[in-house]
């Protein structure tokens, strides 16, 4: 027996009234916010089985909370070798959608805007698969947030230099001074005051040598990335080694890497890192993560470096 169509629609419209109070009880669950992280760079990010935090990691968590949605980490290899530019990977995993953020990226005219090439390589990620090694994808113009904190380089004395005070480079001639050699921190070192320390300092090869000899007593003081003296802190809680408190004045200010195309979501996280330097969550979380943060100096981009910034301090 065959309903008549007037009988059909109504009882349709029936079931239709009946079902919406259960539809408007729904709510669409938040999109979870993708947020990159490097997975071996302790006290900022790191993913070692288990154990995952570090202060990037405590930001995204924040940033996250506050915007209403669940936060998903990817978790990426930063490449060491002669072929892999760092920020082609950074803009390949934001163009190919793995995530929507890169915390802890360095805020430099180069590595910003419209990048030189078309196509970059992915970095090794969490969850790879052997086939998509060395995919290339096509690449945006990369944008990103204000900075919520510097990476600075500090000067570490170990006991013969205890008690004496370091107000600038200077202040070490005389000291047995070490450096790992083709870092941003030798080049200080040697361009300080037109090499007036170049007869003190030692270069060696490695930055965990370079503090573990300071340790034993070969060098008086070294000049390194804070992070990086944190971690080995972290790592040798007895160590006789400890930060002078001088920050030379070179640095890089560290912020979120964005496509150009997600402004509002740049946007966004500016109010909300300024909410979390004014309400202190920022150096609560430094603090957590026994990391020494450097508040952010202008200007926030560095569009070039200069010989005046190798040659003060």
């Amino acid at each position: 027996m065959r309903l008549p169509v007037r009988e059909l629609l109504a009882g349709l419209a029936a079931v239709a009234a009946t079902a919406l109070p259960l539809a408007s009880g729904l709510q669409a669950q938040p999109a979870p916010l993708k947020i990159c992280l490097e997975e071996d760079s302790p006290p900022l990010s790191f993913s070692f089985g288990p154990r995952k935090g570090g202060f990037d990691h405590g930001v995204a968590e924040e940033i996250a909370k506050r915007m209403g949605r669940p936060l998903k980490v990817q978790w990426f290899e930063s490449e060491n070798d002669e072929e892999a530019v760092p920020v082609w990977e950074a803009n390949a995993l934001l163009s190919d959608g793995f995530c929507d953020l890169i915390a802890g990226y360095p805020l430099l005219g180069s590595t910003l805007g419209k990048p030189e090439t078309d196509k970059g390589a992915v970095p090794e990620y969490e969850g790879m698969k052997r086939s998509e090694r060395g995919r290339l994808v096509k690449l945006g113009v990369l944008s990103a947030t204000q900075p919520y904190y510097r990476a600075g380089y500090g000067v570490i004395v170990g006991p013969a230099a205890e008690g004496r005070p370091v107000h600038r480079l200077a202040d070490l001639k005389g000291l047995r001074l070490g450096a790992e050699v083709g870092t941003m921190a030798s080049a200080l070192l040697f361009r300080n005051a037109g090499g007036l320390l170049v007869d003190d300092i030692s270069n060696i090869s490695e930055t965990k040598e370079l503090l573990t000899r300071a340790a034993a007593g070969e060098f008086d003081a070294v000049l390194i990335e804070l992070h990086k003296f944190d971690n080995f802190r972290r790592r040798n809680p007895d160590t006789p080694l400890h930060w002078s408190g001088y920050v030379h004045p070179f640095g890089v200010n560290m912020g979120l890497a964005v496509l150009e195309r997600h402004a509002a979501l740049r946007e966004q996280v500016n109010v909300i890192l300024d909410a979390m330097k004014a309400d202190g969550t920022l150096d609560a979380l430094a603090e957590r993560w026994q990391m020494t943060r450097i508040p952010p100096a202008p200007p926030w981009i560095l569009q070039r470096l200069t010989p005046g910034m190798l040659n003060a301090g």
